[in-house]
């Protein structure tokens, strides 16, 4: 991966024409309902990068990526290394540059910036 966003116990919004379980047996039907997955990190990147396209009109895609990646942080919400599901540090083929960090984004101070003939 690129980046790594929140996915992980997300509330969202979620159909009424099935239950939270998902078993036919159950007939319950919420509103909203806890997610996690690329489903629920993929609309928090892309927000930003709206967010940040709308700070920088002129950024092209590549610099807002650039962006988002050098801001990233390979530490978790207590300050330590990122952690896989085994509760082992992760490494960058699990994390990719990082975990997101919007207001770190918005002010980069160095952007990559690449066009078709790079």
């Amino acid at each position: 991966p690129d980046i790594t966003a929140p996915g992980i116990n997300i509330l969202a919004a979620y159909s009424l024409a099935t239950s939270p379980s998902n078993l036919p047996s159950d007939t319950r039907r919420v509103p909203y309902n806890l997610q996690q997955g690329t489903s629920m990190s993929c609309p928090h990147v892309a927000g930003i990068a709206g967010l940040l396209k709308t700070l920088h009109p002129n950024w092209s895609p590549a610099a807002i990526k650039s962006a988002i990646m050098t801001t990233a942080t390979t530490l978790d919400n207590t300050n330590q290394p990122i952690q896989n599901a085994f509760n082992n540090i992760s490494t960058p083929f699990e994390y990719g540059s990082g975990h997101i960090q919007p207001n770190l984004a918005m002010d980069p101070g160095l952007v990559y910036d690449l066009t078709t003939t790079d």
